[in-house]
C-alpha cells in the first residue's frame, strides 16, 4: 500500500488531473502537473486572503476548518460533476475541512444561469442543496426548464428565488464577475481548479489522493 507521502508525490507528479478548457468548453486534461501548470505553488497574483473575502459566496463544511478548499466550478464541466461526491466523502470524513465555491460558468449562458440560481437559492439556504442537484443531474443543464426542474427537485422555494434572483441581482453577478476576475489573474486553464491553503491544484483527483494532499499541507511539507 502506497503511504501518504508517496501519493502526494504520485499526485502531483504523475498524475494527470482532469479539467475543461474553458477556451472551447471542450475536455482537456492537464499531462504534466508540476511543470506546466502551478499546482503546489503559493498563490501570489491573488493572495489566499483575498480569495476568502468574498461576500455572498457560500463556505459548506466546517466553521472551524484548519484547511479550506476553494473550488472554481461550472454546473456543466463533467469533471467538476465527478469531484462532487469526492468532495462530499471528504467532508463527511474530515470535519477539519470547508469549501468556498466560487461560480465560475465557463460553458456559456446555461451555466451562467445556473450558477445565479445557485447563488439565489443561498438567500433561503439552500446554495448546497442545489449545487448538489445541479452537479447530480444526469444530462448536461441546457436552460431555463433543466434549472427550475432541478431547484425544485432541491426543495427550493421557487416563488422566494425568482424574487431574490431580481432583488439581488447585483450582488450575485458581482460575486460572478469577482469569481472571473480572480480565475483570469490565476491564470486558471479550466474547471475545476482548487486552490488548498493557498496550493493551486489544477484540476480533479480522487478522494484518497486529495486526503494525502491535504495531509501534506497539515505536515506543512512541500506539495512538489
Amino acid at each position: 500500500m502506497l503511504n501518504t507521502h508517496h501519493m502526494v508525490a504520485t499526485v502531483l507528479g504523475a498524475l494527470t488531473l482532469a479539467a475543461c478548457n474553458p477556451a472551447g468548453a471542450e475536455n482537456s486534461t492537464t499531462e504534466s502537473a508540476g511543470t506546466a501548470t502551478q499546482d503546489g505553488a503559493l498563490v501570489t497574483s491573488v493572495g489566499f486572503a483575498d480569495l476568502l473575502r468574498t461576500p455572498a459566496a457560500p463556505f459548506i463544511g466546517a466553521e472551524k476548518a484548519d484547511v479550506t478548499i476553494i473550488g472554481f466550478m461550472d454546473y456543466n464541466c463533467p469533471y467538476c460533476r465527478q469531484m462532487n461526491p469526492e468532495l462530499a466523502a471528504l467532508l463527511e470524513a474530515d470535519p477539519k475541512v470547508r469549501i468556498l465555491y466560487k461560480d465560475w460558468p465557463i460553458f456559456g449562458e446555461p451555466s451562467t444561469a445556473a450558477a445565479r440560481a445557485a447563488l439565489a437559492a443561498g438567500y433561503q439556504g439552500k446554495y448546497e442543496a442545489v449545487h448538489n442537484a445541479f452537479m447530480r443531474s444526469a444530462n448536461r443543464i441546457a436552460g431555463e426548464d433543466d434549472i427550475r426542474t432541478l431547484a425544485e427537485s432541491a426543495g427550493v422555494d421557487m416563488t422566494r428565488l425568482d424574487r431574490d434572483l431580481q432583488t439581488h441581482r447585483a450582488e450575485i453577478d458581482a460575486v460572478l464577475d469577482r469569481n472571473k476576475r480572480e480565475a483570469s489573474a490565476l491564470a486558471l486553464q479550466g474547471t475545476p481548479a482548487f486552490i488548498i491553503n493557498g496550493n493551486l491544484i489544477p484540476g480533479g483527483m480522487p478522494l484518497a489522493q486529495l486526503q494525502a494532499v491535504i495531509a501534506r499541507i497539515r505536515a506543512g511539507e512541500p506539495l512538489r
